[in-house]
């Protein structure tokens, strides 16, 4: 269990350091649809590896990964996008999709409990050597002259990343994924743009265009693709099944 909470720790800490540092330098509609490029890299793996995948998620990972393409041309979006922080936001989603993977293999073999609980001590280990590292005396100066409204809404948000991202989401991911399977489970994770291009507009003030609502329709269908999708062979000769 040390040595798969360990694994798991570590992805999920370079997907999300390397997020954030995207997601400063872009948009944050671009930086949502970005992450969700593991909607191809999981099953394209999976399938690689040998696993059968039912062809109405195939038709859906296409349908994501359109979505993906049209979105981050919307014109609106230029003035807060930029190259570097999309590349960023993909190299992340590669992260992600390897945690998502092993996530697969390791909730086979380790107590859930177990599993996450060290995944989330190295995570958080990793996260404060970074700060102590390169970010002390940033830290330092911000807390000094920062008001007290700013702390309370780094407060919150740290909160909310800690107990609500990283510690009750993992819980339910490892027996979700357990129960459908990383390709499938990755097209209902594709919901994760259409909320943050919703939330962006209300709480930013982030506009979305034709491109925008196009790709969000292509996501919105992928998804129900996914949740349709044929059940696979109980049968399967293979030694792992997409379900």
């Amino acid at each position: 269990s040390v040595i798969a909470g360990t694994e798991l720790g570590l992805w999920k800490f370079l997907g999300t350091t390397t997020n954030i540092y995207g997601l400063s330098q872009t948009s944050s509609d671009h930086g949502a649809f970005l992450i969700q490029l593991t909607t191809l890299i999981v099953p394209v793996v999976q399938g690689i590896m040998g696993v059968p995948i039912p062809k109405k998620i195939w038709a859906a990972i296409g349908l994501a990964l359109g979505g993906v393409v049209i979105f981050t041309q919307d014109p609106n979006q230029s003035d807060c996008a930029s190259l570097e922080g999309d590349i960023l936001c993909a190299l992340a989603a590669v992260f992600y999709a390897t945690y998502d993977l092993r996530l697969f293999h390791w909730g086979k073999l380790v107590p859930t409990n177990e599993l996450i609980t060290t995944k989330m001590v190295t995570q958080s280990f990793l996260a404060l050597s970074m700060l102590s590292l390169f970010g002390r005396q940033e830290t330092l100066n911000f807390l000094s002259d920062t008001s007290a409204d700013d702390l309370k809404l780094v407060g919150i948000v740290a909160l909310w990343s800690g107990l609500a991202v990283n510690c009750v989401a993992p819980y339910l991911q490892v027996s979700g994924q357990q129960a459908v399977g990383p390709a499938r489970a990755q097209i209902l994770y594709a919901s994760q743009p259409l909320w943050a291009a919703i939330m962006s507009f209300f709480l930013l003030g982030e506009a979305c265009g034709i491109e925008g609502f196009s790709g969000g329709a292509l996501f919105l269908v992928a998804m129900f693709l996914a949740a349709t999708a044929e059940n696979p062979d109980p049968n399967c000769p293979e030694k792992e099944c997409e379900v």
